[in-house]
């Protein structure tokens, strides 16, 4: 058939022909969710099954005034069955940026429906900290939101959702570049829809970056949000936010119960690798034990010892290797014993850095003239000497 869907197809979908009807049968019993039912459309178009792909995408034309990529999808495929041979563009009565974006976004979404991840997890979700019920995985590469339980000290994936990021890309640098940070960050706070304007949509969830690594870094700005869209649109293009990472509206309604200030992590990265389960074991032992001898040395009150478990380029509590190693050895010189214990231990891969871990966890300290407790953040880096070492540390 010669018609304007075919420009369409050829655009988005050129693993179209491989799919094939084992695709369509796979789907036929899924959840029509509107993703859903959009791919649905796709799928049955691909096997010729025109009429079919109207049917899909009738709820969503009828229920979804403001569902603008579902809209051009069906316009074409009523312009299909007609044999118009119109272009994309001209028909639409769409600017072509916006038509550029639409196609965009569908062929993030049709990506993700071919994106088999059963029984494997992002390479960096090493430890659940059992104070986290839930950990947020953000694959701007991909422009999709993986929402993790923590089911029993292992993850399990829930759900996951298209999510749009900053209009300049990845790898924020300054404030004002509308890029998205890409790195381990936390929620701080729930900000109510009714305090924000439209376009944040029912609610917004900020995360804490800059985070110490960011301002080590020398990254400015702020404001990185999880947040809705405007009431005028169902979804965004691909790249399209400040900078914030923006859920549909409904979604991020679904996703808010399981989100907790101060404890749900946000790791946000591009192309995050997905391990089968077992391959992680060896790398998460490693960087436990690491921890664990730096807690025992330090318990030891052997503070050469304690002391080479931080990189040469530390910093902390405003101090560098050097104040650090003065500061510890004139506390331990007051010691007659130590004793620590940490719980919540969670330890986060860092996107977009070789070979670095996020670590939080809640420390009980004593000594014969101290006690604390308090919650405390780490980042761990592999040495060239295949060591890992402290390179920040810092209290939250």
């Amino acid at each position: 058939m010669q018609c304007r869907f075919l420009l369409l197809v050829a655009v988005l979908f050129s693993l179209v022909s491989t799919a094939g009807a084992d695709i369509a049968d796979a789907r036929a019993g899924m959840p029509k969710d509107p993703e859903a039912r959009l791919v649905s459309a796709l799928d049955l178009f691909s096997l010729g099954e025109v009429d079919g792909a109207i049917r899909e995408l009738e709820p969503l034309v009828s229920g979804m005034p403001n569902y603008r990529l579902a809209h051009l999808v069906y316009g074409d495929l009523m312009a299909a069955r007609a044999g118009a041979p119109l272009s994309l563009e001209a028909s639409s009565g769409l600017p072509r940026a916006l038509v550029n974006d639409l196609l965009s976004e569908a062929r993030q979404r049709w990506r993700q429906s071919q994106f088999d991840v059963a029984d494997k997890v992002p390479e960096q979700l090493l430890r659940f900290a059992a104070n986290q019920a839930h950990a947020v995985f953000v694959d701007l590469a991909r422009n999709r939101l993986f929402l993790f339980k923590n089911n029993a000290g292992e993850p399990e994936l829930v759900a996951d959702y298209y999510v749009s990021g900053g209009k300049n890309g990845t790898r924020k640098r300054v404030r004002g570049d509308r890029r998205t940070p890409l790195g381990v960050y936390f929620i701080t706070e729930r900000l109510p829809g009714e305090a924000l304007p439209d376009k944040y949509g029912p609610m917004a969830f900020p995360v804490d970056y800059p985070n110490a690594w960011d301002k080590r870094n020398g990254r400015t700005g702020s404001g990185i949000w999880l947040h809705g869209v405007s009431s005028a649109t169902y979804s965004r293009p691909p790249l399209d936010s400040d900078g914030c990472v923006a859920l549909t509206n409904e979604q991020l309604i679904e996703v808010a119960p399981k989100l907790s200030i101060g404890t749900t992590p946000v790791i946000i990265g591009e192309n995050l690798v997905w391990e089968e389960r077992g391959s992680l074991v060896s790398r998460k032992a490693e960087i436990e034990a690491a921890i664990e001898q730096w807690r025992s040395d330090w318990e030891s009150n052997d503070v050469e010892a304690y002391l080479a478990h931080y990189a040469d380029d530390f910093i902390g509590s405003g101090m560098n290797k050097k104040q650090w190693s003065d500061y510890k050895r004139r506390v331990a010189a007051g010691k007659t014993f130590i004793g620590v214990e940490l719980d919540d231990l969670g330890v986060l891969g860092y996107p977009d850095e070789q070979d670095m871990v996020a670590v939080t966890f809640s420390q009980d300290y004593r000594s014969n003239n101290f006690e604390a407790r308090a919650s405390k953040r780490q980042f761990w880096r592999k040495a060239s000497d295949g060591h890992w070492r402290i390179v920040f540390e810092g209290r939250f």
